[in-house]
């Protein structure tokens, strides 16, 4: 999974670093298992950013190309 999609990915905040960076290894951690275990089952999931959601053409062939990926 792709943490810097939205242009430099995570800011840690400057306070509590090493909670907060544990805390998002942990996330990123757990997000990788939940996509592995999705694919076993045999699904397919589309992570999408919210930096995403801003361009609605690019948006629009995102989600075309993976609902109509064979």
């Amino acid at each position: 999974m792709d943490t810097t999609v939205c242009g430099g990915g995570t800011r840690v905040p400057k306070n509590n670093r090493e909670y907060w960076l544990s805390k998002i290894a942990r996330n990123v951690a757990r997000d990788k298992q939940h996509l592995a275990d999705y694919e076993v089952m045999g699904w397919q999931a589309l992570v999408l950013w919210e930096c995403e959601l801003k361009d609605e053409a690019v948006l629009a062939e995102r989600l075309r190309d993976f609902l109509l990926d064979d």
